[in-house]
């Protein structure tokens, strides 16, 4: 069994963090549970007493790693301890959180529940893409999407769509989004994709505005391969992955797109019910009319 119990990472830009995790270490330490914080939190919010590690190595001497935050956050704690796959639990210290399901009222109870056992490990598939520039690897794991878009240039851009190297079409567009299920309620959904259940084995490849309204958002299985070829008048592509990392590549460039060999493992517990968090999400009905 690893030394530390639970890994501790934060959004230190959310300003009611200190008010928050300082009360809770104290708990967790008056319970005896062992933890360890991420060494941005050490100066960031005056936790010098605490045991530290860089956020990349927290996953390493932990069981558990608590993410608090928004759903940005846990989406960064998830591509940043991909390889271990550990499970993750999201605690929500924004407004709106399909990953983040944990409430600051609820943590004291979730760590009992999870120290019971009474919890359920959630596979949310990710995505392996390689692209020019993403790093000095040109490899890069994602939990949301891959958007590829025409930025400031005022005319659409083509995008040529092959699944297993055989050509699909090519999309006349404003951008393509390539999702996963964990992704299709954010950018994909706002563009006209369908919302798919978390623990389905698909992606989503959904063109942005199209130029001709036959393109529509299709659902591959995530056994298949992507390859896109853009080509731009303006001469570049804008790429976005995760909303979080954004880099510009040449026209002309191809980037590939499959399931990663990683899983982020999403802790829920055991009043976890996806459909009412949609409802409640996307302000559905909440009741059956009489």
């Amino acid at each position: 069994m690893s030394r530390y119990k639970f890994g501790i990472i934060a959004n230190t830009d959310k300003t009611n963090v200190p008010e928050i995790l300082i009360p809770f270490l104290n708990w967790l330490r008056h319970k005896n549970i062992t933890f360890i914080v991420a060494s941005d939190l050490k100066d960031s919010i005056n936790l010098q007493d605490y045991p530290n590690l860089p956020p990349e190595k927290i996953a390493g001497e932990c069981e558990i790693v608590w993410s608090f935050g928004g759903d940005g956050t846990f989406l960064q704690t998830a591509r940043v301890i991909a390889p271990s796959e550990k499970p993750i639990v999201g605690v929500n210290l924004g407004e709106f959180g399909y990953l983040t399901e944990v409430t600051i009222a609820q943590l004291h109870k979730r760590v009992e529940e999870i120290l019971n056992s009474e919890y359920i490990l959630q596979n949310r598939m990710m995505l392996n893409v390689i692209a020019p520039g993403l790093s000095s690897k040109n490899h890069y794991i994602g939990l949301n999407d891959l958007v590829i878009f025409r930025g400031q240039f005022p005319r659409t851009i083509h995008i040529e769509t092959y699944i297993d190297g055989l050509f699909l079409n090519q999309f006349h567009a404003d951008g393509l989004i390539i999702s996963t299920p964990t992704g299709s309620t954010g950018y994909s959904l706002s563009a006209g994709g369908p919302i798919i259940e978390p623990g389905s084995g698909v992606m989503v490849i959904n063109p942005i505005s199209p130029h001709m309204l036959a393109n529509r958002p299709l659902i591959i299985p995530s056994d298949k391969s992507i390859e896109i070829r853009t080509t731009s008048p303006d001469g570049v592509i804008q790429v976005s992955l995760d909303g979080q990392i954004s880099l510009e590549i040449e026209s002309g460039s191809k980037i590939f797109v499959k399931r990663a060999e990683y899983n982020t493992r999403l802790i829920l517990f055991k009043d976890h019910n996806y459909y009412e968090m949609l409802r409640s999400k996307l302000n559905w009905r909440n009741q059956l009319d009489n």
